[in-house]
């Protein structure tokens, strides 16, 4: 062989196909890291310990979101007509159930909690079907039922990776996404005054518009502590401007003189009430939690990994346990159900600060204020622009974070389908809340809540465009086809789509396959057709070449130049180094002829 043909034919090597350090660094890209890299924009990532002061400061600011999230069991607690005491000292049970759920999520190791920064809330998820128990059973039935929907998470939170095909990704973006439409419609209907009792003018508006301006302005302009703590200066500029303007009276301070100091919570609420009418509701609130539980957890595992590629199940499930258990002691000691903070995990994205020892100061002064009914109180009594704005500027967060993990997997049509009528029946019930009343009085409560009818209408479409939906695809392709290569990464593209499979992982199987197909066309001399089979398990992808022919060397080393260049065996063997390369693992046999490569791809 000439040096010219040599120099030719390595010219063609490099020309369809990667530099074998290109390969090695795709591979490495999609490979789970064993350890997470703190992503540059965190200022405290989840192990870092902040200074003390700080900590307590960044507590507070997450405490006065979760602060916020207590309107729900407040609405409650309208409805049942409650005496003041009685409602301070619910809304003290309430800060003592968040406040141990907080430390739950925080612990850094144990079978119980996400081990990251995972505030809990009150939400709108179980505000619905807790107004229907309610109406039907009074507090104790709600109470009752809450325990009922924590039992069925902590069942769910074992089995989490079996069902997992039930509960894909995109589905856990939607609940998030569905969330934060639900937080921002709330921010916005506070913020223009719709629902406000008494008239609001210029100065009500003026509140909202500052506290907003006050809180986006010190985020994206802001320096050093101010930007950390952007929306606790937010709320309290809010507050200050809100008592100089009148739009909260001072005669309405009164109401705390009227509350002692310091007060021991008491668990006398009337006991607990059950009923299998409540199951349905009570059962899909409990998997939209879970879900948006699913989702949460990816997001705080997004933020805080650098090198993040696929959800880590072990989080998720500890998690889904710590919530579980949360809402057991929820209903236990007499209130709502407890969620992950979607509002709060947007704030971690929006100020660089995750570290899990401020989970501790959450739960530290939560609990503290459940013996302060004056401080309790004080809730009622947030000016509702300062509400308003302050879920507004964390929805924003939010809804990305629900679009992120939703486009992070490939959509085909019914998975398009499933996602954009979950949407769409989640908006309607925003939009058309009268709706609910003209349907059985046992499915209100899925229909008249957003969260709860969309995540309702994707999970039953999810389950019924499976049937018929292949996980094993198989495509035979003729040797001597010009555009076999083009066909291959059409194959894989619509497989990928009908799996849902990560883009970055498609991308690497179908070029490394393409590349296999062309090494086997030009070397192997194949008889007949070339059949690849693939298989996918969410955790794994499989594929099959099967043809007769001679069959590819996979060396572990990288053949030399000057073998490359002066034998064919050296140009065989540089095409099968760098498909060992791509694949996460690679097997060969030969029996009658008939040659299999086996690729194997972690998902």
């Amino acid at each position: 062989m000439s040096d010219a043909g040599g120099r030719a034919r390595l010219t063609r090597i490099l020309r369809s196909t990667l530099h074998p350090s290109q390969w090695l660094e795709a591979w490495r890209s999609t490979r789970p890291s064993a350890q997470p890299k703190k992503p540059g924009e965190l200022v405290y990532g989840i192990d870092d310990v902040p200074p003390p002061l700080f900590t307590v400061f960044s507590g507070f600011q997450h405490v006065g979101l979760v602060r916020i999230q207590l309107i729900f069991p407040a609405l409650v607690i309208q409805l049942a007509e409650l005496p003041t005491e009685d409602s301070v000292n619910m809304l003290s049970l309430s800060l003592i159930a968040l406040g141990i759920a907080a430390i739950l999520q925080s612990l850094p190791r144990g079978p119980v909690g996400s081990r990251f920064l995972c505030p809990p809330c009150h939400d709108a998820i179980f505000l619905e079907p807790s107004i229907a128990a309610l109406k039907f059973g009074g507090l104790p039935l709600v109470f009752g039922m809450t325990m009922v929907a924590g039992v069925i998470q902590s069942l769910l939170s074992p089995i989490l990776n079996r069902i997992r095909p039930l509960l894909p990704p995109e589905i856990g973006g939607l609940v998030i996404f569905l969330v934060g439409t639900s937080i921002a419609a709330i921010g916005c209907r506070y913020m223009i005054g719709i629902g406000v009792k008494e008239p609001v003018g210029h100065d009500y508006w003026l509140v909202a518009g500052v506290t907003l301006m006050t809180t986006v302005g010190l985020n994206v302009w802001g320096r050093g502590q101010a930007k950390l703590l952007c929306t606790m200066v937010g709320i309290s500029v809010g507050y200050g401007l809100a008592v100089l303007t009148g739009v909260l009276p001072k005669e309405a301070l009164g109401v705390l003189s009227e509350l002692r100091l310091f007060a021991i919570p008491h668990f006398a609420h009337g006991g607990w009430a059950f009923s299998a009418d409540m199951i349905l509701p009570f059962t899909v609130a409990a998997l939209a939690v879970t879900l948006k539980g699913i989702g949460d957890i990816t997001a705080l595992q997004r933020i805080n990994d650098a090198g993040w590629v696929r959800a880590e199940m072990g989080s998720i499930s500890r998690g889904t346990l710590a919530n579980g258990l949360a809402n057991m002691f929820a209903g236990l000691v007499g209130t709502l159900g407890l969620t992950p903070s979607t509002a709060n995990i947007g704030l971690q994205a929006a100020t660089g600060v995750s570290s899990r020892v401020i989970g501790f100061a959450i739960g530290a002064i939560l609990l503290a204020l459940a013996f302060l009914p004056s401080a309790t109180g004080s809730l009622i009594l947030m000016p509702r622009p300062v509400m308003g704005a302050a879920l507004l500027f964390s929805a924003c967060f939010v809804l990305i974070s629900g679009l992120q993990t939703i486009t992070s997997r490939m959509l085909d049509a019914r998975r398009t389908i499933v996602i954009g009528l979950g949407i769409s029946s989640g908006v309607a019930a925003e939009l058309i809340p009268s709706f609910a009343t003209d349907i059985p009085h046992a499915i209100q409560p899925i229909v008249s809540s957003s969260i709860v009818l969309g995540t309702t209408t994707a999970l039953l479409l999810n389950g019924l465009f499976r049937i018929g939906q292949r996980q094993r695809v198989k495509l035979s392709l003729d040797p001597a086809a010009p555009d076999a290569v083009t066909e291959v990464n059409e194959f894989f593209d619509a497989a990928g789509r009908g799996w849902g499979a990560r883009p970055d992982v498609m991308v690497r199987v179908a070029f490394g396959i393409s590349q296999a197909i062309e090494a086997i066309r030009e070397h192997c001399e194949p008889e007949g057709p070339i059949v690849i089979e693939a298989h996918f398990d969410e955790f794994n992808l499989d594929v099959r070449i099967s043809y007769r022919g001679a069959a590819l060397e996979f060396p572990d080393e990288r053949p030399s130049g000057r073998e490359i260049m002066e034998t064919e065996a050296g140009y065989r063997r540089l095409a099968g180094y760098m498909l060992r390369m791509n694949a996460d693992r690679i097997r060969t046999s030969v029996k009658d002829g008939a040659t299999v490569l086996e690729f194997h791809f972690v998902h």
